[in-house]
């Protein structure tokens, strides 16, 4: 196909290509900058990034981006033909400078030689041939006077050889929905807009590749749409790299420390602009801008100090071009507002004929209908339909520091309005923050981040309900605003950070939030060695009391990094449950708690530490201020007991609270804990579902009324205690040294005389229990009557009460009710899982409605239809 195109003539169409580059004068940005012919020419072109449309939204927000010049290689290889590849993005995006970097490559021979022609397709031109018909070889023809005819005719014969440029496509859906007749003939005249729309459907020249860039998506099923997302983090180095030499990497520091310039720097125009203002600042030995706004009043006074004009001329120009920047305005309102070609405009606006403009830069239109808020009484008050970018320049004028170069060239700013922006700050604040919505608490924080206005925060949080919702998605420029208002504040009760992915760089910038936070959740988180290094350096000297790492899996460096660091924090409980700790990690933890740690509760349910963890513990809780410790399903036998018995005899030990639940603890083990009950410290022990018989009954129930033994709760469910076990405890029980106030034995094999004895027990006047759960033994309405009479007895002072599982029935409804109105203190009754039927629920419904002292009974699972559940629906603290 190349053959039948000669090498004279393709030479000689590069060669006018290059020469159309070189003479461009198309510049990059607000400040001028370097024309797209010396960004080739020096060598300074930098590659930009896109993203499929089909992905843009995932895919910009992972950051996971393309080099354009892959996409291009990868859209049009060689033997293809009738590929169209539209690159879509704002103004200032590179979209231009990239296209001509494209054309002068093929132009030198350095890539998509498989073509024989890349013809540009003059877009506007077609566009402003108004009722003028024409047909496209004609076009070319006029266009490119260098190609004879008939190569031309032979080209457009052969369109499989052709790649098309049509480089500035505006308002393509506008266009897509005017009314046009289509053409497949390229010697057809037509008018130039059914010439453009031909092109863009594939009926003209269907076969030939074309290249097409838009502000927005072309929305064409047989276009292949990228989103021009602007320079990745390698691509801006590279971009300061060419800008400021030796340099770059300080200055590339310094820039994206101002705040709110970092999420503009993906943006090539605004990267040109920025470099440009910092160079100048430098060069002036004057600091650098401090926010975006900063950046942009800088920006907006240089402009207007190039006219020459008196403060008022400037004013009315910053005026009138804040009205034109709001999109309520028409075109035709421009007139009226501002002549399109005043000197103080050109550097703002690029007019398009009389009647049309557009501005140079979509952030600076932002930032002048922002300062129009301030300058123009007429404007009633802050609209809540502008873009965020507007709301960051609101807030960032309202600062007196950032707004002073624009002040110095328009005048001083009303206070009035000031005053009004943070009335409606504070409003915006309040109803933000008592809403759970997450990106819209990230939103305020910026805003008031960008205000820099600690009292307008003070105030503004101390008056709202602060919703401390889950922070899970964050991004630095969050974690910075929300770091910020906390120090404002001064402390914050809980930091939610669950399911958090947060790196290094957002941990540091979180670290001032960290440090005042009170309370910290990082359950199912997931950080890295150098993260956990920054949250442990907050952890060691910020007011943290409370640290939940639940569910997130811990590295053996970080769990020694966080031990470390607690022995000189405030922290005083941390829960460390199911985070994959083994027993390697026991001996950094107990090194942290025998030095000097304050660690009050430490949970590591759910870890396998097994028997030589424990043990390793144990040498630290004999002498350590630990009151509180889970060890549910952590692998443990009654091996370890032994240690740990001893451990907590120690006269030096303050442990109260001990959770052995599904451990293989056993009857042995057993009988070694009861020693440490006997102390007269324990208050809490569960051992749920540890393998117990009725074997170490005998001196668990002696430890129970042992003289010193301060037990107040008891959990011994899911263990197999049978009749006989059970009825030494319920002995026990009777004494007066039993302190027990809340007993659990679902699933024990308990019969109906172990509830006789426990029903003797609540009404002994003795007993102490005021929680009693005896659910899940299968001892039906017999057993459930000694509750029954319990309940009525004066003596009885169960505030709750668990039946659930017991194979109750109908038959036992009339006594229950009868038993709890007659109750003094009963306030919660479970009978989920039993037999109950329709015919009992009028009588527990009139029950609950009589009895407000009754504040629930939890009757679900029970053999109920849907005829009643009107019905229980009458009574809210009725569970069904």
């Amino acid at each position: 196909m190349l053959s039948e195109i000669s090498d004279d003539v393709q030479q000689m169409h590069k060669n006018a290509l290059r020469d159309s580059v070189l003479t461009s004068a198309l510049s990059t940005s607000l400040l001028g900058g370097q024309s797209v012919r010396e960004v080739i020419q020096k060598g300074h072109y930098t590659p930009l990034s896109v993203c499929a449309n089909e992905d843009s939204i995932h895919r910009v927000k992972r950051g996971d981006w393309e080099a354009l010049e892959d996409v291009i290689s990868r859209e049009f290889p060689p033997g293809s033909e009738g590929r169209r590849l539209v690159l879509y993005g704002g103004a200032g995006m590179g979209k231009t400078t990239a296209v001509e970097k494209i054309i002068w490559d093929w132009a030198t021979g350095i890539h998509l030689q498989h073509y024989a022609l890349l013809i540009r397709v003059p877009v506007l031109e077609l566009l402003t041939l108004e009722g003028k018909a024409e047909s496209l070889q004609s076009m070319l023809g006029r266009m490119y006077a260098h190609i004879s005819a008939e190569t031309l005719t032979l080209a457009l014969q052969r369109p499989q050889c052709l790649l098309l440029v049509l480089d500035g496509l505006e308002e393509s859906q506008k266009l897509l929905c005017t009314p046009s007749t289509l053409i497949c003939d390229p010697h057809q005249e037509a008018t130039g807009l059914a010439l453009l729309l031909s092109l863009l459907e594939g009926s003209l020249l269907p076969e030939a590749s074309m290249l097409i860039t838009s502000r927005e998506q072309v929305k064409i099923e047989s276009l292949r749409c990228f989103e021009v997302v602007g320079f990745s983090q390698t691509q801006r180095r590279t971009f300061f790299q060419h800008f400021f030499g030796e340099q770059s990497e300080r200055r590339l520091c310094q820039v994206e420390q101002t705040l709110g310039v970092y999420e503009q720097c993906f943006h090539p125009a605004f990267c040109w602009t920025l470099c440009n203002v910092f160079k100048a600042r430098f060069e002036a030995k004057n600091d650098p801008p401090e926010t975006l706004t900063h950046l942009l009043s800088i920006i907006t006074h240089t402009l207007l100090e190039k006219p020459k004009m008196n403060a008022e001329q400037t004013r009315e120009i910053v005026f009138a071009l804040g009205k034109l920047a709001n999109p309520v305005y028409s075109t035709s309102d421009s007139r009226s507002v501002l002549h399109l070609h005043h000197p103080g405009v050109s550097d703002f606006l690029l007019a398009k004929g009389d009647a049309t403009f557009t501005f140079l830069s979509p952030i600076m239109q932002e930032f002048l209908l922002a300062a129009s808020f301030y300058l123009d009484q007429s404007v009633q008050e802050i609209s809540d339909k502008h873009s965020d970018l507007y709301y960051t320049f609101l807030a960032g004028l309202s600062d007196s520091i950032q707004r002073k170069p624009l002040e110095d060239s328009v005048g001083s700013f009303d206070e009035s309005r000031i005053s009004e922006f943070s009335h409606w700050m504070m409003g915006l604040v309040s109803r933000v923050l008592s809403d759970r919505d997450q990106a819209k608490h990230f939103r305020v924080f910026q805003l008031l981040h960008h205000a820099r206005n600690p009292s307008l925060v003070k105030e503004s949080i101390s008056k709202c309900k602060w919703l401390h919702v889950s922070y899970t998605s964050m991004q630095e420029a969050d974690c910075a605003a929300l770091s910020y208002a906390v120090s404002c504040v001064g402390e914050m009760e809980h930091m939610n950070l669950y399911r958090a992915e947060l790196t290094d760089e957002q941990v540091q910038r979180l670290m001032p939030a960290l440090r005042l936070s009170k309370r910290i959740s990082l359950s199912q988180s997931r950080l890295s060695l150098a993260a956990i290094t920054h949250l442990s350096a907050a952890l060691a000297d910020g007011q943290t009391i409370a640290l939940d790492f639940s569910y997130s899996r811990l590295e053996r460096e970080s769990v020694k990094t966080l031990s470390h660091a607690l022995t000189s924090s405030k922290l005083q409980s941390i829960n460390l449950s199911r985070c994959s700790l083994t027993a390697a990690d026991c001996e950094a933890m107990a090194e942290m708690l025998s030095g000097g740690s304050g660690l009050r509760v430490l949970d590591l349910c759910g870890n396998n530490l097994e028997d030589q963890g424990l043990v390793q513990l144990s040498g630290a809780l004999e002498n350590c201020k630990l009151q509180e410790i889970n060890l549910d399903h952590c692998s443990l036998t009654a091996t370890s007991m032994s240690a740990l018995s001893s451990a907590l005899n120690s006269d030096f030990s303050e442990l109260n609270m001990l959770n052995l639940s599904r451990n293989a603890v056993m009857d042995d083990g057993m009988e070694l804990i009861s020693q440490v009950m006997r102390k007269g410290r324990l208050k809490i022990l569960r051992v749920f579902s540890c393998g117990l018989t009725d074997s170490c009954c005998s001196s668990l129930a002696a430890a129970i009324q042992s003289e010193h033994c301060c037990l107040t709760e008891l959990d011994l469910s899911v263990n197999d205690l049978g009749q006989s076990g059970a009825m030494q405890i319920c002995e026990a029980l009777m004494t007066p040294n039993c302190t027990l106030e809340i007993l659990q034995m679902e699933r024990c094999e308990l019969t109906e005389e172990v509830f006789g004895a426990l029903g003797m027990v609540l009404m002994s006047g003795v007993s102490r229990l005021i929680s009693l759960s005896v659910g899940v033994n299968d001892v039906g309405d017999g057993g459930a009557k000694h509750m029954w009479q319990a309940l009525r007895h004066k003596s009885c002072k169960l505030h709750h009460l668990d039946l659930e599982m017991l194979s109750l029935t109908d038959a036992c409804v009339e006594e229950l009710c009868d038993s709890v109105a007659a109750s003094s203190y009963l306030s919660t009754l479970i009978l989920k899982n039993n037999k109950m039927t329709d015919s009992s629920v009028p009588r527990l419904v009139k029950l609950m409605l009589d009895h407000p002292q009754m504040t629930e009974l939890n009757l679900k699972y029970n053999d109920f239809s849907e005829d009643v559940f009107e019905l229980m629906e009458t009574c809210p603290n009725i569970i069904y």
